[in-house]
């Protein structure tokens, strides 16, 4: 058996292209190049969890079981069904039923955007745009109950597309519904989002 050479993450990369490629490499050796599909998609999985619980230490724990169960469902797929694999949205498709499975016959608590110390917290990645960190703490608390009172389906849609950023395919894929359906979602998500900001003082 052959081992595939896994490919290092660029930046100037395409995600989607970091996505095929990590597809192809885990076809030709699962063992080899599943430990840089957990590189590759770590920090996101646990922002997205973490957002959904308020805690990090369980959003670390969802996270891992996300990739314990990705690493096994990928060991009984075929090679060509590994190569075809859109690997972000199937992960977050994991991610989300097991994060459902953990505020399941609870209420849904609001997401922590900002640090223990106050500061906030990066949405996408380590590195918030200088934007991103012009926004004061009150705002990001704005923020933070407006998405909070979304409801589980635009939510879902309006995170993953506002938040983690992925594209309109993407998200259809993770959710399983029509990109109809998911865009209409994220954009009824937006507006509620605006709304509720510009209605509070």
């Amino acid at each position: 058996m052959t081992t595939a050479a896994v490919p290092a993450y660029e930046p100037s990369t395409c995600i989607d292209e970091v996505g095929e490629l990590l597809a192809h490499a885990l076809a030709d050796d699962v063992d080899m190049a599943f430990e840089q599909v957990v590189r590759t998609y770590q920090d996101r999985i646990v922002s997205y969890a973490a957002r959904s619980l308020n805690d990090v230490a369980r959003a670390e724990e969802v996270a891992q079981d996300v990739f314990v169960r990705a690493y096994r469902a990928l060991q009984a797929y075929d090679r060509p069904r590994i190569k075809k694999l859109k690997l972000r949205p199937w992960l977050y498709a994991i991610a989300l039923n097991l994060v459902r499975n953990a505020v399941r016959g609870k209420r849904l608590r609001l997401v922590g955007l900002e640090r223990e110390d106050g500061r906030p917290r990066p949405i996408v990645d380590t590195a918030p745009a200088p934007e991103a960190q012009a926004i004061t703490h009150d705002e990001w608390r704005r923020v933070q109950d407006a998405i909070g009172r979304l409801s589980p389906k635009l939510r879902d849609a309006f995170v993953l597309r506002y938040v983690d950023e992925l594209s309109y395919d993407e998200i259809a894929d993770a959710l399983s519904q029509p990109v109809g359906t998911v865009k209409a979602n994220a954009h009824r998500g937006l507006m509620s989002v605006r709304d509720f900001l510009e209605d509070q003082p």
